[in-house]
């Protein structure tokens, strides 16, 4: 028999994936279900199948995957390297930072760059697959999926703190945007349509990642929502190497991200914050106006700007979300342990 409710109480609502075929006759009797509005950082607990250590298995199962690739693509990178000649142990070609400056120009260098991060993605819905919880679009929101409408709002609202305000800052400062590189038009071209292409699944991974898995994770075994927000943080910020006050930049980063999909009840926010953030900074770093991979030269007054530029984000996301009626909970059917 599936869950069932105590004896003389209406029974929780069910979701399309919460219904389950009769257990066999010989299985224990099914634990109690009750009704629970579960906030973004609790929907694991919506798989009527979860345990506490189902994302510990999860993460073994993910992690060697993503190595495995990761290698593969390593592998791939160096082959075109050596065919093309470029391939020498010894030099710089095989420095982090040069690797970087040439993602900017190379659009090989550029893809071995990106797509091992994006290759997070799969191997996490791998996992997920094998140990829950399901269904997968759980980690999107709280209504099992990406809200697409709601989406396109937070990308409105990014582009316009992210790109059109700082852009007209400048312009009113006599700032001239023109590209500075002496690559050809149709190169610029190419190096801009792999940044479109390739970036947004390459935050939409990170978001999976560090908010999706991380904050659902943290959720299953501490209800407070600021666990769940701030404990991923440290973590986003070290996969990012940046000078002090570029790490203490990401950070709050993370936790704006990591409260948005808490207040907003999915990641739709965060994913369009960082899209559009990481895609104005590499389009910039493609025509020599930035240099998106700056690991030294932040100061606490570019710390403040881009700390500033995030909480008002966070401010206008969550007008947004009210006007909107975004629900930051639902009501799920949670088996009592």
């Amino acid at each position: 028999m599936p869950p069932q409710a105590a004896p003389g109480v209406p029974s929780p609502p069910v979701a399309p994936w919460q219904t389950q075929a009769p257990a066999p006759y010989w299985a224990p009797p099914a634990p109690p279900v009750r009704a629970e509005q579960l906030q973004y950082h609790r929907l694991a607990l919506a798989d009527l199948n979860h345990r506490w250590w189902k994302p510990l298995v999860e993460a073994l199962i993910a992690v060697p995957i993503f190595l495995v690739l990761s290698v593969l693509i390593a592998v791939a990178y160096l082959g075109h390297l050596f065919v093309t000649g470029q391939l020498d142990l010894g030099s710089a070609m095989m420095n982090l930072a040069t690797i970087q400056d040439n993602s900017l120009t190379n659009p090989a260098t550029f893809l071995f760059m990106f797509t091992p991060v994006i290759i997070m993605w799969p191997a996490l819905w791998i996992g997920r697959l094998c140990m829950g919880p399901r269904p997968w679009g759980l980690i999107h929101s709280v209504a099992g999926r990406i809200r697409w409408g709601w989406l396109v709002q937070t990308f409105a609202i990014s582009i316009v703190l992210y790109v059109i305000i700082p852009t007209g800052f400048e312009l009113l400062n006599g700032a001239e945007l023109r590209p500075e590189t002496d690559a050809s038009v149709g190169h610029i071209v190419l190096m801009l349509a792999l940044v479109l292409l390739i970036v947004p699944f390459q935050c939409y991974a990170e978001e999976l990642v560090f908010r999706g898995y991380l904050m659902q994770t943290i959720g299953r075994w501490l209800k407070h929502p600021a666990f769940a927000i701030v404990l991923p943080a440290p973590l986003f910020m070290l996969g990012h190497a940046y000078d002090f006050w570029g790490q203490a930049s990401i950070l709050v980063m993370g936790i704006a991200a990591g409260f948005m999909a808490w207040y907003t009840g999915g990641l739709e926010a965060g994913i369009a914050m960082h899209v559009v953030n990481n895609l104005n900074l590499m389009a910039l770093g493609v025509l020599g106006l930035a240099d998106p991979f700056a690991q030294s030269g932040v100061g606490f007054t570019d710390f403040l700007f881009a700390a500033g530029i995030e909480i008002v984000l966070v401010l206008v996301v969550m007008f947004a979300a009210r006007k909107a009626g975004v629900a930051r909970s639902q009501e799920y059917r949670v088996v009592d342990r």
